[in-house]
């Protein structure tokens, strides 16, 4: 009789793996991520492996059926979402000097190009990041990643700035209607639910899930290496000026 694996996994929770890396080295960094996934999870060392299905979404294998897995890999921090609630995305950036403005005016919607230009100079790489983390998780929840339209999917833009630390999956209002390639993706799904657990100058960490059961979600993230502990202090945090 086949066993389901006993691990550290909840159902109703999305589990986030986030571990640094040296630089942007894919094979370093899922590396570093399975080491850190197995002592998350509780399970034996060398008892995950890392693989891809036919259409290229992300694979786990150890940790029982009905897993979904997300991965990302920036500039000195890789991430690994796994999910029982259903289709998961995720994507860690590290916020570096970019020509945001130019950028925002060239991939994104008008509003939210104008959002990034309203910010204080200071802020505009940051909000930039904040932008394209949530797009990048929508699409590979969706499995089409920013093509076929996946810029012009609309990301949340917080009153508060810097934003707040989510960790709970909000439902983003739905456009009129779907990027044409999502159309087939999107039944028998809700809209997308999406979460940023943090967003400061160390890095910036957005999840989004699909499905009936995203809405609400724990989203819980664990910093590797040890000792284990929540994010808490990449979470961002408004800085006093003077």
């Amino acid at each position: 009789m086949n066993r389901r694996p006993r691990h550290r996994l909840l159902p109703r929770r999305i589990t986030v793996v986030v571990t640094p890396t040296p630089g942007l080295d894919a094979a370093a960094s899922r590396a570093a991520l399975l080491r850190a996934a197995t002592r998350v999870c509780g399970v034996a060392p060398g008892s995950l492996r890392l693989g891809h299905d036919h259409a290229g979404r992300p694979l786990l294998s150890g940790l029982g059926d009905g897993l979904w897995v997300s991965l990302s890999h920036g500039r000195g921090l890789a991430a690994l979402a796994l999910s029982y609630v259903g289709p998961v995305g995720v994507d860690v950036e590290v916020p570096r000097r970019v020509a945001a403005v130019q950028l925002a005016a060239r991939w994104f919607p008008a509003a939210e190009a104008a959002w990034v230009r309203d910010r204080p100079e200071a802020e505009r790489d940051l909000a930039f990041f904040w932008l394209w983390t949530h797009k990048e998780a929508m699409g590979k929840a969706y499995g089409t990643g920013l093509d076929s339209g996946g810029l012009e999917r609309p990301g949340p833009l917080p009153h508060r700035w810097p934003p707040a630390p989510v960790r709970r999956l909000l439902p983003l209002p739905a456009p009129d209607a779907p990027p044409r390639a999502e159309r087939a993706v999107t039944e028998p799904y809700a809209w997308h639910c999406v979460a940023a657990p943090f967003a400061g100058p160390r890095g910036v960490l957005t999840v989004a899930a699909l499905g009936p059961r995203a809405r609400g979600a724990d989203v819980d993230v664990r910093l590797c290496p040890a000792p284990l502990r929540r994010a808490e202090h990449l979470t961002s945090r408004r800085e006093a000026t003077t």
